[in-house]
């Protein structure tokens, strides 16, 4: 987690100190966001969330451009029959972090478009929890009793199209690394702790998709 933090942390200040001699552009960015989870002994559904913030384009010459941002990121999963033998028994958790993501493009101008492609490290902190389970009560960012994680990192793999050099549609796949469980050793006395603890073992978190629509000036 340190690595990843410092990796993240190191390339933004790079970014920075390359934007004052480069052609930045400041924008908005927003979109929606399905994630859900690789948990075993589940079936896992998605669920559809958004994501929304600023970021910031620092061209790199060439072909390459860097683009950190700031965003607010819903992420969440749901899982059926939790209880087994089809009791509809359901779980559903969502998460919003704070999250750093640090874009690192490739793309050719072409005319007023610029193709590109992108990977994508973040880090992100979580900053709300809601989490339901069937005939349970509801537990809205009680962390310890969720026994949910509040730190994420990760890597998303993506592409994206640039028009006039202000407008960015771009979509991508997204992997969390760590797992969700803040402590798989911790008998957690809210049941649905006790399922987080059990479903998100073994490193398990989200994963999913973004479709983001950037606007730079």
């Amino acid at each position: 987690m340190k690595k990843a933090v410092s990796l993240v942390l190191t390339a933004l200040l790079l970014a920075l100190a390359t934007g004052a001699s480069a052609q930045v552009r400041f924008g908005v960015v927003g979109g929606i966001t399905s994630s859900t989870s690789n948990v075993k002994d589940f079936k896992a559904s998605s669920v559809s969330l958004y994501h929304v913030g600023a970021t910031l384009k620092v061209p790199l010459g060439g072909f390459l451009a860097l683009q950190p941002s700031l965003l607010y990121h819903m992420k969440g999963a749901a899982l059926d029959d939790i209880l087994g033998n089809a009791s509809n028994a359901k779980f559903e958790t969502k998460t919003g972090y704070v999250e750093v993501p640090l874009q690192i493009q490739a793309g050719m101008k072409i005319g007023p478009v610029r193709p590109y492609v992108f990977g994508e490290p973040f880090i992100g902190f979580g900053l709300t929890n809601k989490s339901s389970e069937t005939l349970q009560q509801t537990l809205e960012n009680k962390w310890e009793d969720a026994n949910i994680n509040r730190w994420e990192y990760g890597l998303g793999l993506g592409a994206g199209v640039e028009l006039l050099g202000h407008i960015q549609l771009s979509a991508k796949y997204f992997w969390n690394f760590g797992s969700l469980v803040n402590d798989e050793n911790k008998i957690s006395a809210s049941a649905i702790g006790e399922t987080v603890r059990y479903a998100f073992k073994d490193g398990k978190n989200f994963n999913g998709l973004t479709i983001s629509l950037a606007l730079l000036f």
